[in-house]
């Protein structure tokens, strides 16, 4: 498994480089817009956040729907760059799904430092941190394959193949979205517990 991964990665290092670069530039832009939000959204923003601070009230989520939005979530996810890999028309999509996940992230993060500072490090750090270490590379891996997948379409080399390629895509998929539903489960019970360490002690 390790190997076929490695393989993967070095026959797609180029793939790799560019949805990396997008994902940067997704974060730097979403850091970025931070600077240029009007006093007024700045308010409602920072509001927000202290009553998604104020829900951390030690309460433990229940495990069946925990799993259950973990993985809509994640079907909602892979199923859509699995879906936009069928179609040859779906790669812009796919690059720009990238982006918004950093844009999105670099916001969040940036948005959390600007106003609780050292609190909000340690709260990104603890929080927001673990879970995208683990759907962030998952979410890569599934961006490349279905890039990859209809590349394939496009030069149409693999026609000889094409129900042993879409099965093995498929099943690749699979254990993408069981991997994003692990990160969902992490965001779901140790991000909150991390967050009333930092809300406490920080």
């Amino acid at each position: 498994m390790e190997k076929a991964l490695l393989s993967h990665i070095k026959d797609n290092l180029g793939l790799y480089l560019t949805v990396t670069l997008f994902f940067v530039g997704g974060i730097v832009t979403g850091t970025l817009v931070i600077q240029f939000l009007d006093r007024q959204h700045v308010i409602q923003l920072a509001d927000y956040l202290d009553n998604i601070f104020k829900q951390f009230d030690g309460t433990t989520p229940e495990l069946n729907k925990v799993v259950y939005q973990a993985l809509i979530n994640s079907i909602k996810e892979t199923g859509l760059v699995w879906f936009l890999g069928l179609t040859v028309v779906g790669i812009p999509l796919i690059v720009a799904i990238i982006f918004l996940k950093g844009f999105v992230l670099g916001f969040t993060v940036g948005f959390i430092i600007e106003q609780k500072a050292f609190q909000g490090v340690a709260f990104s750090l603890l929080t927001i941190l673990p879970p995208n270490l683990i759907q962030i590379p998952a979410l890569f891996v599934a961006t490349i394959l279905s890039i990859s997948f209809s590349l394939g379409l496009l030069r149409g080399n693999i026609q000889t193949a094409l129900w042993q390629r879409f099965f093995a895509y498929s099943i690749y998929m699979f254990f993408i979205t069981l991997v994003l539903v692990g990160g969902g489960m992490v965001e779901a019970y140790l991000s909150p517990v991390f967050a009333r360490v930092v809300l406490n002690y920080f």
